[in-house]
């Protein structure tokens, strides 16, 4: 069981609940085994990972039937990775075997650090960590994998909220290999250490976000370039294959060698400054979400789960198209380095 934090905290955690035992996580080393709450999507993604590096994941859903098709989704990611010749068969073997899964939320006392990929809701995720406090010490760090609630109301109901920690994974998280850590306004500086640590041990790429703002970093600036895709959109200026296209074909080609601001650099400030003198005034500042997103919405066409969105799916081999977007992924993790 994990341990983290001062005696103080120790002793007032143990009067307020009889289940919490002796800290003992004091070092990355300490950290063996891992709760992942929420067994969707990102939640299967990110156990995946723990298990591929070797840690004993707990993986809890309220339903069996959750956790079994999590597993499913896990398999086939696992079986893709090795038919790309990033794993191994053994690899693929001991990251299933490292994996537990379990619908009884008590399991958690077992584990060093707990990370919850539920659903995005705000009162949901409190009753969760409440729920937690109940199991494990009172050191045992606590993360979400919220895309952009606040991490501090996140923790503003629990007993030991500098524990409380952002781990926001993007998704595939067994493909992109940024996480955000993010410090919620009572976060310890420990918790942040030994989180950066644990990310680092995945050969993931740790970024701190030092504010609890909303939307953290990557989303800010995502939805800062989907908004204006969709602006001009709206207006008309280009199709949404050519929006596309000129993301992934151009701007979004330097990303993975440039940044923006080293763009900025390398372009000079003077450039910079000349351009967004006339370019700001031009860009979409809508505080709302688009008219046709709502649109959209309304008339259930959501994108990929629909069979239609901006583009239409409905004669379009979903799981082919999925498995040559991770091989293109595969494609440039290899060229990067990242395997």
């Amino acid at each position: 069981m994990g341990g983290l934090w001062n005696i103080n905290n120790f002793a007032r955690g143990r009067k307020m609940n009889k289940k919490i035992s002796k800290a003992k996580v004091n070092s990355i080393s300490n950290i063996k085994k891992i709760a992942v709450i929420g067994a969707g999507v990102m939640g299967s993604g990110i156990a995946q990972v723990f298990a591929q590096e070797g840690f004993y994941v707990l993986l809890n859903d309220i339903k069996d039937d959750f956790l079994q098709k999590a597993l499913k989704r896990i398999k086939f990611n696992l079986k893709a990775m090795k038919n790309e010749k990033v794993l191994t068969k053994e690899a693929v073997n001991s990251a299933i075997e490292n994996l537990h899964l379990s619908t009884e939320l008590s399991k958690v006392r077992e584990v060093d650090f707990a990370i919850e990929a539920i659903t995005e809701e705000l009162n949901l995720k409190q009753k969760l960590f409440q729920n937690i406090e109940k199991f494990v010490s009172s050191g045992t760090i606590l993360a979400t994998n919220t895309s952009g609630i606040s991490i501090t109301a996140i923790a503003s109901l629990t007993q030991f909220p500098e524990r409380i920690i952002g781990m926001h994974w993007w998704n595939p998280p067994y493909i992109i290999p940024v996480i955000e850590i993010i410090r919620g306004e009572k976060t310890a500086n420990k918790a942040v250490k030994l989180t950066r640590e644990l990310v680092l041990k995945l050969k993931k790429k740790p970024v701190v976000v030092q504010k609890d703002i909303p939307g953290f970093l990557g989303n800010r600036m995502q939805y800062a370039l989907m908004r204006e895709a969709i602006h001009l959109l709206e207006s008309g200026i280009a199709s949404a294959e050519d929006i596309d296209t000129m993301v992934k074909a151009g701007i979004g080609f330097k990303y993975p060698v440039l940044g923006p601001l080293e763009t900025i650099d390398m372009a000079g400030m003077d450039i910079f400054y000349k351009v967004s003198k006339y370019l700001y005034k031009n860009l979409d500042a809508s505080s709302e979400p688009p008219s046709l997103i709502w649109e959209k919405v309304r008339e259930k066409k959501l994108g990929m789960k629909s069979k239609e969105g901006f583009y239409n799916y409905q004669n379009i081999d979903l799981e082919n198209l999925n498995r040559k977007r991770m091989k293109q992924f595969i494609a440039l993790l290899k060229q990067f380095g990242y395997y």
